[in-house]
Parts: structure tokens; sequence; C-alpha cells
């Protein structure tokens, strides 16, 4: 009897000290973003003009009908399942109120600044929704309980892209921004983001994820010929741009803060490096779509029915899905370098780093 009292007590103290463990460790995660982001909240959001997400995206994923825009998985997915923990909920999905796992507030078409996403949720009302999930935790769990939690949690941000092919992706005809105009441009949106993240560290943020914009100019949907030498010009431009004074302004934010950590993905080098050289990384196509009509597969048809349009017969081979969005084969190669990849493209540390501070 002394042996069964004793085994059931060892095995109750394992239980509670893994629950302990686990407690000490949770890290919730948030994530504010566009489409590259998104996790569902379009479907739910009453301005946006873009249909539930129906076959063939999502084609991929464990479950059809993920609203991604994207044939399975997204970038912070996999961070997520890094991370041991469940994918994220898209914050407008009806029903979800248990925010201490995180919350997704990314929207497909978002862009920083609001005039450039009118039928999106922009990135002040992504802030304003984690404002509310903040109220909400508070009553939950308590000031200090949730003050605790949001030290924890990590912040990804991935936007600009959308404010970028706003202005520089020119149509025949119109005149492309000066040097000076571009660089006023990206001050404007950088300026922004600072903002943001700054809101978000005065209400306890502290460990926060960057996603670099892309290689906008490499995408099926904008690229003008074969070859690196194919992708258009104009917008590349801005958004290298965006980047180097990203970079430069995030390490001015961790001098200036004290406890900011943050971790810059160069998703801009790495997705164009697949793009151009496909083969090198495994992948059977890297400039055309898998989904989508016309030149390079780029028109954005996917699951028009009406208009028609092309599907590979194995999207784990293309770095693009559609004209605008990587497949989930190349978000997980993306992914595991933004979790652990070398200092060169990303720093100061990689994702799980950040995951794992306390």
């Amino acid at each position: 009897m002394m042996e069964r009292s004793t085994a059931v007590i060892g095995t109750f103290l394992t239980l509670w000290a893994v629950l302990v463990v686990r407690g000490q460790c949770h890290t919730p995660f948030f994530i504010f973003g566009d489409s590259l982001m998104d996790a569902g909240n379009n479907q739910y959001y009453p301005l946006s003009t873009q249909p539930a997400r129906v076959w063939p995206f999502g084609m991929t994923f464990p479950f059809h009908g993920s609203g991604r825009v994207c044939d399975g998985r997204l970038v912070p997915d996999f961070l997520a399942q890094y991370a041991n923990m469940p994918f994220i909920k898209p914050y407008l999905e009806p029903g979800f109120t248990n925010y201490t796992d995180g919350a997704n507030f990314a929207s497909a078409g978002a862009a920083v600044l609001a005039e450039n996403s009118p039928n999106a949720i922009f990135l002040k009302l992504q802030l304003s929704y984690f404002e509310h999930v903040k109220k909400k935790l508070e009553q939950q769990e308590g000031h200090k309980k949730t003050q605790e939690l949001l030290s924890k949690a990590v912040y990804l941000l991935s936007m600009g892209g959308n404010d970028y092919m706003k202005v520089g992706n020119p149509k025949p005809g119109e005149v492309p921004l000066t040097a000076s105009e571009k660089k006023e441009y990206v001050t404007i949106v950088l300026g922004n983001i600072t903002s943001m993240v700054k809101k978000v560290y005065a209400m306890g943020g502290r460990k926060f994820l960057f996603q670099a914009v892309g290689p906008l100019g490499c995408m099926p949907a904008t690229r003008v010929g074969p070859g690196a030498e194919g992708c258009s010009h104009e917008v590349m431009s801005l958004a290298k741009m965006h980047n180097t004074a990203m970079s430069n302004v995030l390490r001015k934010i961790e001098k200036t803060l004290p406890g900011f950590k943050y971790s810059m993905f160069d998703y801009f080098s790495t997705l164009a490096s697949i793009t151009n050289y496909a083969p090198k990384y495994g992948f059977k196509e890297g400039q055309a779509a898998c989904c989508g009509s016309g030149h390079f597969n780029g028109g954005f048809t996917c699951a028009n029915t009406t208009a028609g349009f092309n599907l590979c017969h194995d999207p784990t081979k293309y770095v693009w899905f559609d004209g605008a969005h990587p497949s989930d084969s190349a978000n997980k190669f993306l992914s595991a370098l933004f979790w652990s990849g070398p200092l060169k493209v990303v720093w100061p540390r990689g994702a799980k780093e950040l995951f794992h501070m306390p």
C-alpha cells in the first residue's frame, strides 16, 4: 500500500512539475501583417472584397478551407509549430475569445498606411484589435497575469509590401518616383511601423520578430522576364530601401528601449534566391506560379471558375503558389531559416532564441 501511495505521489509530482515548466515557458504569439500572415481574418472582415478562400487554396493544408492565401501553411504557422504551439487563430474568427496562446490580426491586402488598404485591416486597426485583446485578457486573467503573458509573448510583424506595390509599380505612361520621393515614402511607412512597435512595447511587449519586405519585383505577378534580370526594378528598389532602413531603425530602438529584443529575417534575399535559382534548393519551378493565368501564371485568377485558371499537379515543387504568395513548401524552407538560420539571413538572433527567452 505504501509503495502504491509513493508511486501515485511521484506521478502527481512529475505531472505538477511538467505543468509548472509549461506555465513558465508559455509564450503567446501575436501576429500582425498582410496576406503573407493572414490565417483567415478576411473571411470575417465585413469590408473585405476578397471571397472566402476555396479550392485550390488550402489544397495541401491538413484541412481544406483554411482561409490562407496559399496551398497550405504560412510562415507564422511553421514558427508556431517549431515553438510547439497550435496554429494561432485569426482574431475575427467567430467565438474566438481565449487569447492566452495569442492571436493573428493579419489581413490579406493590408498596408501600413490606411489609404493603401481600404478593404483590409490596416496596421493601426490591427493594433486596436490587439488593444482589445489586452483588455479582454485583463478581465479574464487579471492585470498581473496579463502583464506576464504580454512580456513573455513574441510579436511578429510583416507589412509594407502593399504600400510599395501601390506606388512602385507604375503603369505605362506613369512617371516613376524620384529617389528623394522614394526616400520620403519609405520614411513615412517606417515611421508608422515604429510608432506601432513602441505602442506594443508600452503595453508590455518585449520580443519582436520582423520579416523584411520581399522581392516584390520577382513575383510571378510583377515579373517582366526570365532569370534574375527579369525582376521589375522600380518596386524592388523600394523594398531594398525599406529593408535597409528598417534594419537601422531596429538597432536604434534596441538601444533606446530597455529590454527590447528583436529578430529580423531577410525574407527579401532568401525568397529572391529560391525564386531565381529554384533547382539549387530542390524546387522544380521558381518563376511561374502553380495557380493562375497569363504570363508566368501571374494573373490573380486562382479559384476563379468564371475567368478560368491553370493549376499545377504538385505545388510542393513550386516556389510560388499564385502570383504573389509562396507555396507551403517555400514557406517551410523560409521559416526554417527564420527560426534558426545563420546571422547573414536572420539577425541579431533567430526566432528560436526569442521564443525560448524567459
